[in-house]
């Protein structure tokens, strides 16, 4: 099964005690506009941060020779797109996707970025898994990932984007 285990988020982890985060920063689009260390979040620095978790789950998916993946354990939460603080950012697509994907479903590449999407966005919620690899994600814009694949090509990768990975095994990994 899966050997290796990742962590993988905007979070420093030097800026943590006994696991604990101890600087206070955003962990959601609904805190766009809300001023962190002296700054205003902006939805542009949410998308960028956003795009940075897609790309990391590209980059180990492309590594593990992967093209599609399932969803497991879908949620869907009431989501009305004309109501959505900052609407212009759901595409057709989006809505499209939101509105098909069962639980059990084997998606594209495309469709897993779409759905990652509304997962950080709180529209949904799923894990995607394959025989090669997971994506879980978390409470607070907490990532993890694992693979039958080590990856480090992809690590460095990601690191260099300016996420943080930590060797860490998902909470959400089911026995």
């Amino acid at each position: 099964m899966y050997k290796f285990f990742w962590r993988i988020t905007k979070f420093d982890p030097t800026n943590r005690i006994k696991g604990v985060y101890k600087n206070e920063e955003w962990t959601s689009i609904s805190e766009v506009g809300r001023v962190f260390s002296a700054e205003k979040f902006l939805l542009e620095h949410y998308l960028e941060t956003e795009s940075l978790y897609i790309t990391a789950i590209n980059l180990i998916m492309n590594e593990n020779n992967l093209n599609t993946i399932q969803v497991v354990d879908l949620e869907k939460y009431y989501f009305d797109v004309e109501k959505a603080e900052f609407r212009d950012i759901y595409t057709d697509e989006m809505k499209s996707v939101y509105n098909s994907v069962k639980n059990g479903d084997y998606i594209s590449m495309y469709e897993l970025k779409l759905l990652s999407q509304l997962i950080l966005r709180e529209k949904i919620w799923c894990k995607f898994q394959s025989r090669e690899m997971f994506v879980h994600f978390g409470f607070d814009y907490y990532m993890y990932i694992g693979s039958v694949k080590e990856c480090k090509d992809s690590l460095i990768k990601i690191s260099s984007s300016g996420l943080f990975v930590e060797s860490f095994e998902s909470p959400y990994l089911e026995e």
